[in-house]
């Protein structure tokens, strides 16, 4: 459990994991090349302690792992009688931060995913999620603009464990 926040950086896109009540929730910000001041862009979209099936994962431990690479952070957590996981890191070549999601559950979801907050006042380009598994996924769906990574909508009988992986760049196009 994070007592301050823990942070992953790459090309201009950071990721700062903070503690939110019983979760460990991010935010997604973005790098002013001109300012070098970074913004918030996006925040995860943390359910209630008494939803099974809330709207991001509900990760409530964090570590930090250093390796050669770089660091890792590893999130678990639970709802409900499912059971969540994941590993967040940026990517080899620093262009982006990958997130690897899988859940555990023994009922049948009511939703699965990760979703995300647009934040009003953020005035820069916009990050980009990218589908890195899109055999797993539906779609990165954005209602009212508000980014949704979710698979597929068919999902195994339960018991089953599903994931879904994705990437998170700078909004700004890089040569």
């Amino acid at each position: 459990m994070p007592t301050s926040e823990t942070t992953l950086e790459a090309d201009g896109v950071r990721i700062v994991f903070f503690r939110d009540s019983d979760r460990i929730a991010h935010r997604v910000e973005v790098r002013d090349d001109a300012t070098s001041d970074w913004a918030t862009a996006f925040t995860s979209l943390e359910g209630r302690a008494d939803e099974a099936w809330p709207p991001s994962p509900p990760f409530q431990q964090l570590h930090v792992e250093q390796r050669p690479t770089g660091p890792i952070v590893f999130l678990i957590g639970m709802a409900g009688k499912s059971h969540w996981s994941a590993a967040v890191e940026a990517a080899a070549d620093r262009r982006s931060i990958r997130f690897d999601v899988a859940v555990r559950f023994q009922a049948r979801p009511k939703h699965l995913g990760s979703a995300y907050a647009i934040v009003e006042s953020f005035r820069g380009g916009r990050p980009r999620l990218v589908a890195d598994s899109p055999a797993t996924l539906d779609a990165i769906r954005e209602p009212a603009g508000a980014p949704q990574i979710c698979p597929t909508a068919d999902f195994p009988n339960p018991p089953a464990t599903l994931g879904w992986k994705y990437a998170v760049f700078n909004g700004i196009e890089r040569p």
